[in-house]
Parts: C-alpha cells; structure tokens; sequence
C-alpha cells in the first residue's frame, strides 16, 4: 500500500461534495475507537490556547491567499483580440445541454446513433448546422474494487488546524478512492459533437456524469505536459483531465478538426468535466491543425482549474479568444486550489455571474449557467476579488 496524499482543512471544507461522498464511504472505514481517537487529537489542540491557534491558522490562510492572488497576478494572459459574443454564447451553452442529453440517451439506447437532431433540447437555432461527427468513448461499468496507490506530495503544514484532519482526511481519501475506482468491463458512451455551417463551426464536450469522473476531477494531482507531436513542454496539467481527454478515442478531435473549414470562426466549448476537455483540445488543435489556429474560440462554462502559471501563459498565446463564463456561487470553479498538489490557474478572460440555487449541485448545472446566459446576466470580472473584514 503506497503513501496517501495529505488532505489539508481547507480541500475538505471547499470540496463539499467530495467530503459529503468521502465520508459516506468511509462508515465502515473508520473504527469507533479511532473516531474517538481524532476528536481527542483535536480536542487537546484546542484546549492548548484557542486564541493562539486560531491566529496562526487565519494567518496562514491570508499568507496562502495572497500567494495565490500575486501568481495570478505576475501570471500576465494574453487577453482576446475578439470581444466576447453574447449570442454566441447562448448558442454553446445550449449545446453543452445538448451534449448531457446525448451522453444519457446513448447510455439508454442502445441502438441511439447520438444524431442530436432527436433530443429534446435541440433548438430551431441549430437548424443551418450540419452534424459531422459525435466523439465517443470509454466508460467503466463497475464491479470488482481495485486498489489504487496516492502519492504523497510532502507537503509542510504551516497551519496548525491542518494537523488536526490530516489523519481523518487521509482515510476518507482512501475510502472514497477505494470504493469509487472499480474495474468490470469499458462501455462506449459518446463524449460531444461537431457542428458546422456556413459561417462557423462547433466543437462541444459533455460535462460530468459519472462517479469516476467526479473522483478524477477532485483527484488534483498535477504532471508535466509536453505535446507528443511538437515535444514542445507546457508546464504542468490536472493529471485526471489528461486522462479523459485522451479516453476521446472515436474520432480523435483533430483528426476531425484537420477536415473544417480554417478560414471560419471555430468555436470550442464544454460544461464542467466538457470544459477542461475544452480546454485541452484547444491546445491539441492549436499545435496540430495550426490553420485552424487564428480562428480558434474558446467559451467554458463552469471550469475547472487545468494546468500551472506555466500552462495558463502559454495557453492565452495559443488561444488569446478565451472565455470562462463562472457562477460566483458555483464552488467547482473553485478546484483544484490555486495551491494545493501542485498550482493551478484559470485560463480565459473571467465573465461571471450570481446565481444562488442553495445548495452545491444546483448552483453548477447546466441549466443554471443557460438560464443566467440566456438572460445576459454575465460581466466581465477580474480574477482577484479584495474583501474587508471589519
């Protein structure tokens, strides 16, 4: 059994649901004994001086705070030549509801041949578009666990708090690995489609759906990047991303690409899981169909953190005409942290929105980013948001 990552205060309070599933699992895990055992571990530390410990964890959460707000700062993208294009962005978003429909017919018919001309979120605005291509994948039906070995990236605790979870959050980490990486038989599921017309085409990815899915989304481990085909090296990627992108094996995105129009506008786009794929393929397009690359246009809703400062800079050179549409209440545009295992960092010019649904799914559904676009609720923002405490 390898080392297992060490969990820090703050992942297990921004991760809502990852901690609500993680510790789920973990109910059998976890002894009595050894439940009681954390709580008088935490217990003593508090009863040490509370006010003393609390200081030192608010001063290490501003130090992290502002660490992460100044890398985003040096960290200069290059901004959109193009401006954002609100009917645009109604059009994508409606796609990427589109893609989730066509992920979950697919899943309950067989015979479906992923046309999205048949579901029910298909829209009259999509009428002069052509459907070339629908991507497809692998999916893992489940059934028998498998064990699965975390690396321990040595972090040092600067936060006392942080002590206090690391043994808890090392169990439910385990737990939730444990149970949620499971291995039968590899399924076809599809993946998202490609649209073109006479003024522009469309790539779009589907959001998350699937359990495996979530644990590769909260799985922040990062690992270097370098483009098989130019060797060219981009920092460092969101190990878990990496893998679902290159689970796209039926066509390969730029095998499709290759075949589009250069001289049109080509829009990329996806929700949530969709959205790193998004990103991913956009810089797969931008080195290996470089024709394509002054047109390239990518809009993400609800994305996650990709890659490093590294990744994030040279992405905005490849792909300046970016766009991350966000819900200020939507906590999954907030993972990975900004510094965690490993850094992450946006990509894209920052449009956001306030839409409290109350609770943590609702705020990141699709529909509620089609709702707030459809209603143009969305600004440009910056990243660095500054907030006084009285």
């Amino acid at each position: 059994m390898g080392r297992v990552v060490k969990v820090n205060r703050r992942q297990l309070l921004l991760g809502g649901l990852g901690l609500g599933v993680a510790a789920t699992l973990a109910r059998d895990y976890s002894t009595n004994r050894y439940q009681a055992h954390l709580r008088s571990l935490a217990e003593s530390q508090l009863n040490e001086d509370p006010n003393q410990l609390l200081e030192a964890t608010f001063n290490s959460d501003a130090k992290k705070i502002y660490q992460g707000q100044i890398l985003i700062k040096e960290t200069k993208l290059t901004q959109p030549v193009t401006p954002y294009n609100r009917q645009i962005s109604k059009l994508l978003i409606q796609c990427s509801k589109i893609a989730t429909q066509q992920y979950l017919t697919g899943k309950v018919i067989p015979s479906y041949d992923g046309s999205i001309s048949k579901l029910l979120a298909y829209s009259n605005a999509l009428a002069g578009y052509k459907q070339i291509a629908s991507f497809q994948g692998k999916e893992m039906a489940t059934s028998q666990k498998v064990e699965l070995n975390i690396p321990d990236p040595r972090w040092i605790a600067d936060d006392p708090l942080e002590e206090s979870f690391n043994e808890m959050g090392k169990s439910l980490i385990n737990s939730t690995i444990n149970q949620a990486v499971k291995v039968r038989r590899e399924i076809p599921v599809y993946l998202g489609f490609v649209l073109s017309s006479s003024e522009h085409n469309i790539i779009v990815f589907r959001g998350t759906q699937t359990g495996s899915e979530w644990v590769n989304n909260l799985a922040a481990i990062s690992m270097p990047y370098t483009d098989p085909r130019s060797r060219q090296y981009f920092g460092k990627v969101h190990e878990g991303f990496i893998r679902n992108y290159l689970k796209i094996v039926k066509p390969l995105p730029r095998e499709i690409a290759l075949k589009l129009d250069p001289s049109l506008p080509c829009y990329i786009t996806g929700h949530s899981l969709g959205a790193s794929l998004a990103v991913l393929c956009a810089l797969d397009l931008a080195l290996n169909a470089p024709k394509l690359r002054p047109n390239l246009n990518l809009y993400t809703y609800a994305s996650p953190r990709v890659g490093d400062a590294t990744f994030a800079k040279l992405h905005s050179k490849m792909i300046p005409n970016s766009y991350r549409i966000a819900n200020l209440c939507d906590t999954f545009t907030l993972v990975p942290p900004t510094k965690g295992l490993g850094t992450f960092l946006h990509v894209g010019q920052q449009w956001s929105f306030l839409s409290p649904q109350g609770d943590i799914m609702p705020n990141h559904v699709v529909d509620t980013y089609r709702d707030a676009v459809e209603k143009q609720m969305e600004k440009q923002t910056p990243q660095i948001f500054t907030a006084k405490f009285s």
